[in-house]
Order: C-alpha cells, then sequence, then structure tokens
C-alpha cells in the first residue's frame, strides 16, 4: 500500500474532485480579478463564486462596494476577454472581524535582558546626536523603570 497525496485523495471522489475544480476556478478568479482592479482596491475584494455567469465579490467594506460597482461593466469585459464569460458581477459587503485589541490598562510586554544588552549595545555605537541613538536611550530608560 503506497502512500497518496492529499491531492490524490481530493481528486479521487466525484464530489471532493468537483469541489477541488471550482475551488482552482475561483482562485484564477481571483487572480483575473486582482490584475483588473485598481491597486488600492485587490486586498479589500475576494471572489465568494462563480454559477452561470454570475459572478459574485465580497468587499470589505460599503466604500470598496460602491466603487468595485462603477467598474463592473469594464470588469465583466476584461474577465470576458480572457476566457470565461462573465454576465453579471454582483458585489455584497463581507466585513472582516475586528482584531482583538489588548485590553485597556494592559501593559505591553517589557524586552527581557538580551533584549536589553543588545539595544543598549547599539546605543553605545551609535554616533552622538544621532536621533536614533535618542530614542534607544529613551527606550532603554522608560524600559528600566
Amino acid at each position: 500500500m503506497t502512500a497518496r497525496s492529499l491531492q490524490e485523495h481530493i481528486d479521487s471522489g466525484d464530489g471532493l474532485a468537483h469541489i477541488a475544480n471550482h475551488a482552482r476556478r475561483l482562485l484564477q478568479f481571483q487572480a483575473l480579478l486582482e490584475a483588473a482592479l485598481p491597486v488600492a482596491l485587490r486586498a479589500h475584494v475576494r471572489v465568494a463564486n462563480f454559477r452561470l455567469g454570475k459572478l459574485l465579490v465580497h468587499a470589505a467594506n460599503s466604500a470598496v462596494a460602491a466603487k468595485i460597482r462603477h467598474l463592473v461593466p469594464s470588469l465583466a469585459s476584461d474577465l470576458s476577454n480572457k476566457g470565461t464569460k462573465v454576465t453579471q458581477i454582483e458585489v455584497r459587503v463581507q466585513a472582516k472581524p475586528a482584531r482583538q485589541l489588548a485590553p485597556k490598562g494592559s501593559r505591553p510586554v517589557l524586552p527581557g535582558n538580551n533584549q536589553k544588552q543588545a539595544l543598549t549595545s547599539l546605543a553605545r555605537n551609535l554616533p552622538e546626536g544621532s536621533p536614533l541613538k535618542q530614542a534607544l536611550d529613551g527606550l532603554l530608560h522608560s524600559v528600566r523603570e
């Protein structure tokens, strides 16, 4: 009995092969969409699905969604010219979960002895009056207290 790769397992079953092919196609659409979008919008738009000529994309917020909606005719044309007939693009807002912030009043983790020694050594080797030396000296002074 030989070991099979994960890709072989995925491709072996009809249902899994269909899902894997669909996922590959969505990744291709993502690459095509990013190439067609202005640089500032690329990180804020994700392909969610493609079915029967309809491309569903998720925007990070309503401002991005509005900008994408203005670009829909040219995006559909660009994507169709790349080989896949896109008849409609639907844009939905799908906000990312908010990052967890540190609880109020908690202090950041202070550098350990090794880090303090390295920063002290660096500060000693910098020229007097250097802004970086002044910043390091201030940091080291606040860490010692």
